[in-house]
């Protein structure tokens, strides 16, 4: 039966100034434009989907209610935590498995196996994603224009465009989707950032002279410019 699984594109984050993708098997890419959001690893949920020793698979009487094919078609499936059921679906397959003279017992293990198999896929796919978000960040890393020795220049430029351009949905998109490490939104959003950089009078800045602080570097004191 078709259940869904609430697995998800890993989180994007490391420091800015990380070793790139040389972190254990269950490292996070870095978040180049973001290194204060870094989760821990330790917190994310074990994405295999595993029921092992969930159901007792010793003998059991007859007058146990899982043994015994639902009346009126209605199955009762525990799920594990972390893993939603589609009830509707379950309902309209309800008929079926009654037909089939499935137990409860039975359609529960039957949706165990669908689990451990979705929780698998589901791991390798975020494991390949993550490894895709890193090599962004590597690629950008080793750059002519914008990596090497220009790298700490690079990322505090275009940290300095989004926290005086960007808001709040444009950072969790980024990070979301793993753009802020794209070598191509790095570069675009430096560039900015030299330009505000350049606009600035000699004695300027938030803060300075009395100057009124820009708003976003109240929400992303991180993402201040430096200097």
């Amino acid at each position: 039966m078709t259940l869904m699984l609430r697995i998800g594109r890993p989180e994007m984050a490391m420091s800015a100034e990380g070793a790139g993708s040389g972190g254990g098997e269950d490292a996070a890419p870095e978040s180049v434009l973001f290194p204060e959001d870094t989760p821990s690893p330790d917190g994310d949920r074990d994405g295999d989907g595993s029921t092992e020793n969930r159901n007792d698979t010793t003998d059991q009487t007859g007058d146990d209610p899982a043994d015994r094919v639902p009346d009126d078609g209605r199955y009762a499936l525990t799920m594990p935590e972390g893993i939603e059921v589609d009830q509707e679906l379950i309902d309209a397959l309800g008929p079926d498995f009654h037909t089939l003279g499935l137990t409860n017992r039975q359609a529960q293990q039957l949706a165990d196996r669908f689990i451990e198999i979705q929780g698998r896929r589901g791991k390798a796919a975020g494991e390949a994603w993550a490894g895709r978000v890193q090599g962004w960040a590597d690629e950008a890393r080793r750059d002519r224009e914008i990596g090497g020795a220009k790298w700490t220049g690079t990322v505090g430029s275009a940290q300095r465009a989004l926290s005086r351009l960007g808001t709040p949905a444009l950072r969790e998109y980024l990070n979301s989707s793993g753009g802020g490490n794209h070598p191509e939104m790095i570069r675009i959003f430096a560039k900015v950032g030299s330009m505000i950089q350049e606009d600035n009078p000699p004695n300027g800045g938030a803060g300075g002279n009395g100057r009124k602080a820009e708003t976003a570097h109240l929400m992303f004191p991180k993402d201040a410019p430096k200097g």
